[in-house]
C-alpha cells in the first residue's frame, strides 16, 4: 500500500462522491431513480448518517481498488480508461445480472449503471492526474 497516493485516492473518493450527489440530484435523474424504485428518498432513509458514512467508505475502497490496478501509472489517459473499463467491465454488468434476477427496469440499470462507469472514470481520471 505504500506505492498508492493515498492524497490522490482521497482526492477520488471525494470527487466521486460529489458527482453521485449531483447525479442523483434533481437536476439530473432523481426522478427517474425514484420514479423506477418506487422509493421516495425522503422517506426511505432511515438513518442518512450512516447510509452516507459506509457510502463514503465503499467509495474509497473503490478508489483504492483501482489505484491499487493502475500501479505506478500516471497517466491520465490509461487512468480514466481504465476506470471506464472497470465500470463497464465489471460494474454495470454485475448490476445489470442483479437487476435481471430482481426484475429492474433498464432505465434503472442505465442510471445506476451509467453513474458507476462515470464515477470510476472520473475517479481514475484524478488518480492518473495526480504527481
Amino acid at each position: 500500500m505504500n506505492e498508492l497516493n493515498m492524497l490522490a485516492v482521497f482526492a477520488a473518493t471525494v470527487a466521486s462522491f460529489i458527482f453521485g450527489a449531483l447525479w442523483y440530484s434533481p437536476l439530473l435523474f432523481l426522478p427517474a431513480w425514484c420514479k423506477e424504485t418506487g422509493l421516495d428518498p425522503s422517506k426511505n432513509i432511515a438513518n442518512p448518517g450512516r447510509v452516507y458514512g459506509v457510502t463514503f467508505v465503499l467509495t474509497l475502497l473503490a478508489a483504492i481498488s483501482l489505484a491499487w490496478v493502475l500501479g505506478t501509472s500516471r497517466d491520465p489517459v490509461i487512468g480514466s480508461a481504465t476506470g471506464a473499463l472497470m465500470g463497464m467491465g465489471l460494474v454495470a454488468t454485475s448490476i445489470g445480472i442483479n437487476y435481471q434476477f430482481a426484475g429492474r427496469s433498464i432505465i434503472l440499470w442505465a442510471i445506476d449503471g451509467g453513474f458507476h462507469i462515470f464515477r470510476l472514470t472520473l475517479m481514475g481520471l484524478i488518480i492518473g492526474l495526480w504527481p
